[in-house]
């Protein structure tokens, strides 16, 4: 590089900060124009915060400015002042399950609220409704997993399936799950005559067999992907409600 762009480079390196290697390049693009120099470099920096944030442009410029032009100070800065912890899970998780998982914690951590919600319902019932019905099928959701279908059933289900009918619009599966607990209720209650551990046995058994029951597990599970789905977009939906 000859000794022309070199005295370019002081001129430039007192307007931004930028190296000898990038600065020389930078030159070379503009031909030693260092006006032409300056705006490539903002231009490229205010392109990557951009395409980070969603930001605009001209508020992606001032906050480069402000913070000397440090690209990852500027993201940080930008995301604190201008987007929810929900809106930061949504842009930067794609994995919606894990999203989901990511926007629970956010909620307890936000209302402090104890779990498990579903064991003392009074402790959400006020808070907005979006809220209350998102952790509601959350919950019952990580109820099942750690637990099973059948466990699941008989956790709370009638707040489950009213969110599901009323919020989420999946009816179908509100009536597989409320049927899936009918048949279960009715093994049961057949050898309820008594408290003999073995009759409890006979029951499960049965019902593990049944072909009814075993349908109905198989179309929650068919559905299930969907349920996540459309609580995911039932987030994005009522955003604004979202901490």
């Amino acid at each position: 590089m000859n000794k022309m762009y070199k005295d370019k480079l002081e001129i430039l390196q007192q307007r931004i900060p930028i190296g000898e290697r990038q600065g020389l390049a930078l030159l070379e693009k503009a031909e030693g124009n260092t006006d032409k120099a300056e705006k490539y470099f903002t231009e490229e920096r205010i392109s990557i915060i951009v395409n980070k944030t969603g930001i605009q442009a001209k508020i992606a410029l001032h906050h480069l400015r402000e913070n000397n032009f440090d690209i990852k100070q500027t993201i940080k800065i930008i995301e604190t002042k201008y987007f929810t912890t929900t809106e930061l899970i949504l842009k930067k998780d794609h994995d919606k399950e894990e999203a989901l998982d990511k926007i629970f914690s956010a909620i307890v951590k936000k209302y402090d609220w104890k779990r498990n919600f579903l064991n003392a319902p009074n402790k959400i019932k006020d808070f907005p409704i979006e809220l209350y019905s998102f952790v509601t099928v959350m919950e019952w959701l990580y109820f099942e997993n750690w637990e099973d279908f059948e466990s699941a059933l008989f956790h709370h289900l009638d707040m489950v399936t009213e969110q599901m009918r009323t919020k989420l619009n999946l009816t179908q599966l509100a009536d597989y799950l409320e049927k899936a607990q009918n048949i279960s209720n009715s093994f049961y209650e057949k050898y309820e005559t008594s408290k003999d551990h073995n009759n409890y046995v006979k029951a499960t058994n049965e019902l593990r067999n049944n072909k009814e029951f075993i349908a109905a597990e198989e179309k929650f599970i068919l559905l299930k992907p969907f349920l996540e789905e459309r609580l995911y977009e039932f987030v994005k939906t009522n955003i604004e409600k979202f901490p």
